[in-house]
């Protein structure tokens, strides 16, 4: 019997490793060498996590990279290169690969450390530094005619020694770049053979996990580091340079801004701004804009480096279908929603982005007679341009802006150490909410404030229709603070905080608030232009302020409330409100900056101007307020029957000449009717009476017509014991 023994040759096992660099894979063919060289310090990547191995290499780079392999003792600065300093990069690579016969300088007397090294270059000068001696072996390469005198002795000992092949059609291409993934092939064989390194066996690494349409770049890249973050490392990079010009703190009362501005290249007014905004409770926004006045295309990416994570998920908006329309008034919007929030799982516990798209715009200006100026954007393009890899427990995150030239390109992300959602389906209810109400959404923000789709009869408007300014209504977010109200949830306390921020910055130092935009309707009405004081905007606002004031534990929680009370007094001083008699007036709806111009009253406007010298009457006891308060109920008794329509509903406006017209809003007016109506009934009972008959009028014409109400509509109704008015239809969450 005979037994047959096979021996089968055993094979060491891969070491499995973390893939160290996003664009040095599995797939690619010196991983192995730039891993171990990586390993044992000689050779790095760049700050975002890119090794960039077909990038042609310096021979500044070379002379660094030679200088650690082979541990060269450190030269004196001798002034030997025109192009090599004192405080050069540069200075130890040059110096020492000098001093050792490695590297020599160039005829015009320079090193050449912005040269790229050739192939028959890096010959020589591993041969020099390997002390590489010649076998006697003969050498042939097609293209031999093409090799430098001085070089062709590098070039065939090199070739002797098995550190280089050649190219597979038998050429050595002498005057080609190496790039740095060949150079690093080089350099290891070198080291292997001078007993310098031992080789390793091959390496697999671990699988990636990529995000979004992640992709490395692949040519060479200025960075720049941005100091706005101590758990991680967070960099701007561009093919163009870029260097820090302004760095600059602002303090606003709820927020403080750390303002970082970055130059590009030779171009004067092109700019990279990055704000990061941070919040009371320690999260932050972080807002990037790109400013390009020039006609070249430029792009420039905010990369984000996070260590210690273990996992790494999006929950996106599109998950929910957006159903969008032309709407009348405001024409299409082609802005949709951020992205979605990334949730990451570390040691320190789960923390949440919120990240939005980029949005790219062309910024207009009109400029009157008067000097008054009218602004807005128009929206050229929202894109998806987040992506990320995770390599192990470390993650590359890059927030990509693209600009074709003469634009403005925005991004931003809210980040927080917590989750700012406590559960999935307080998250999933916000990404549907923002779906299904988009327009009344804000999606584009900006460290001035979000941008939202304006009503086509602004200017100036573009051809296209697509013109985006800074709508305060919208600045103000009401139905955020209802929901904080009622959940405590950090998104919408961060949210908050922001719009208390952009409140703060779009006033300024003034008072009150003006609009930025011309509405060609008052124009055609009034003949006055932006800027103009909206009543009812100045009054959401100083409530706005006040409610979340409050409940924030502002100190100054009731300045909007006094300096817009006030600024309605002084309009009644100034002789500038619509007279039925000297104790009852209207307040106009408007006041334009620059002109002296008395504008229509409508309801919504004038109850809100009331209500908000009640309130201040409350908060301040100053009796000049409900004497103004006053007198605007004592006008609208007057005119009770006039405001009313035959259908119940209540008349838009009423003009100075005394004619009511248009189509009131479908829910507005009845929520002001009915805070109105609680004001009164806490100052001087006798004086609720007609907000009552009021009150039921409008309920009655939206019951009768099936148009439903707002949750504040409802709720209001309850707080004053009409519940039973409750319109028949549907509930709505924001006023049609």
């Amino acid at each position: 019997m005979f037994v047959f023994f096979i021996v089968l040759p055993i094979h060491a096992q891969a070491e499995t490793v973390n893939q160290r660099f996003t664009d040095v894979s599995n797939e690619y063919w010196a991983k192995d060498e730039v891993t171990q060289l990586v390993e044992e310090g000689i050779i790095n990547g760049y700050q975002d996590l890119q090794y960039r191995p077909g990038v042609s290499i310096k021979r500044g780079q070379a002379a660094n990279l030679l200088t650690a392999a082979l541990q060269l003792p450190e030269a004196p600065y001798q002034p030997i290169f025109k192009d090599v300093s004192a405080k050069s990069s540069n200075l130890r690579g040059a110096m020492s690969t000098y001093q050792e016969g490695i590297f020599r300088g160039k005829p015009d007397g320079n090193f050449g450390v912005s040269d790229e090294l050739t192939r028959e270059q890096m010959a020589s000068v591993l041969v020099h530094a390997f002390k590489l001696k010649d076998t006697g072996e003969k050498v042939h390469f097609t293209d031999e005619h093409k090799i430098s005198e001085s070089h062709r002795y590098g070039v065939k000992v090199l070739m002797q020694h098995g550190i280089t092949t050649g190219k597979e059609d038998g050429s050595f291409a002498p005057k080609l770049s190496v790039n740095r993934g060949s150079f690093a092939v080089f350099l290891h064989r070198a080291m292997i053979q001078a007993g310098m390194l031992e080789k390793k066996q091959p390496i697999v690494f671990n699988k990636t996990q990529t995000m979004g349409k992640y992709e490395p770049i692949r040519y060479e890249q200025f960075i720049a580091e941005v100091p706005m973050t101590q758990e991680g490392k967070t960099y701007l990079r561009s093919n163009h340079f870029l260097s820090l010009s302004a760095k600059r703190v602002k303090a606003h009362g709820h927020a403080t801004d750390h303002i970082y501005v970055y130059g590009v290249s030779e171009r004067k007014s092109t700019r990279v701004t990055v704000t990061k905004r941070e919040l009371p409770n320690g999260d932050y926004f972080t807002f990037v804009e790109l400013r390009n006045p020039d006609r070249l295309p430029i792009r420039v990416d905010l990369v984000r480096i996070d260590g210690d994570i273990k996992t790494n998920t999006m929950e996106r908006f599109d998950k929910f279908p957006m159903k969008k329309d032309v709407d009348e008034t405001f024409g299409f919007d082609i802005a949709t929603s951020p992205v979605g929030v990334l949730e990451t799982i570390s040691q320190q516990g789960t923390g949440q982005q919120m990240i939005s798209k980029t949005y790219r715009s062309r910024e207009l200006e009109l400029k009157y007679r008067n000097g008054a100026v009218s602004r807005t954007r128009e929206l050229q393009e929202e894109k998806e341009s987040y992506s990320n890899i995770l390599m192990g427990d470390t993650r590359v995150s890059v927030y990509e802006l693209n600009s074709r030239g003469y634009d403005v390109v925005d991004q931003w992300y809210l980040a927080s150490n917590k989750k700012l959602f406590s559960s999935k389906e307080r998250l999933d209810s916000w990404l549907r909410e923002s779906i299904t109400n988009y327009k009344k959404r804000n999606k584009w923000y900006t460290a001035e404030g979000p941008y939202n789709k304006m009503a086509t009869t602004i200017e100036p408007m573009p051809a296209s229709g697509r013109g985006y300014g800074r709508n305060l209504l919208l600045v103000k977010e009401d139905r955020v603070m209802l929901l904080y109200n009622q959940t405590k949830e950090r998104y919408y306390e961060d949210i908050l905080h922001n719009s208390f921020t952009n409140l703060a910055v779009f006033r300024g130092s003034k008072p009150y608030w003006e609009t930025e935009v011309t509405s060609t309707y008052l124009t055609h009405l009034y003949n006055f232009t932006a800027p103009f004081v909206d009543t009812r905007f100045n009054e959401q606002i100083a409530l706005f302020l006040y409610n979340g004031g409050k409940a924030f534990n502002h100190k100054d929680y009731n300045e909007g409330l006094r300096n817009y009370a006030n600024l309605l007094v002084q309009q009644h001083r100034k002789g500038n409100v619509n007279f039925l008699s000297p104790t009852a007036y209207y307040i106009p709806d408007y006041f334009p900056a620059k002109s002296q111009v008395k504008t229509h009253t409508s309801m919504n406007h004038l109850l809100g101007g009331m209500n908000i010298l009640l309130l201040a009457f409350q908060e301040f006891n100053d009796p000049v307020y409900l004497e103004n308060a006053s007198a605007i109920e004592k006008a609208i008794r007057f005119e009770e029957k006039n405001w009313t329509r035959s259908n119940g509903d209540i008349w838009y406006k009423r003009a100075p000449n005394g004619q009511f017209s248009g189509t009131d809003y479908v829910h507005l007016t009845l929520e002001d009717l009915i805070h109105s109506y609680e004001k009164w009934s806490q100052i001087d009972q006798s004086k609720a009476k007609v907000f009552e008959r009021m009150i039921k009028s409008k309920a009655g014409y939206l019951n009768s017509t099936k148009k439903g109400y707002t949750t504040k509509i409802k709720e209001g109704l309850k707080r004053i014991n009409m519940s039973n008015l409750l319109p028949a239809g549907k509930e709505y969450t924001d006023a049609l």
